[in-house]
């Protein structure tokens, strides 16, 4: 039982890893861009939408957020990353 704990750990970590590595490759490609201008690109758009600016403000942080905990995010064909 501890050998499929320890192996199941492993697989884990591997698959975090491999998760990260992809995200910092992704970033360098063109359509690409950083949290906090994909999370600008969300509040235009919010406004755009007819959002109130509180409405719009709200939906970019949490946009912010989301990117930051997770380390990517997608604004429409623009992929953000933290």
């Amino acid at each position: 039982m501890r050998k499929v704990f320890n192996i199941g750990v492993v697989v884990i970590l591997a698959l975090l890893v491999g998760n990260r590595v992809l995200t910092r490759v992704q970033a360098h490609e063109s359509g690409s861009v950083s949290c906090s201008k994909g999370s600008e690109l969300v509040r235009l758009e919010a406004l755009a939408r007819g959002f109130s600016l509180m409405g719009a403000r709200s939906q970019g942080e949490n946009f912010m957020s989301s990117c930051l905990v997770s380390g990517q995010a997608q604004v429409g064909k623009v992929v953000a990353h933290d």
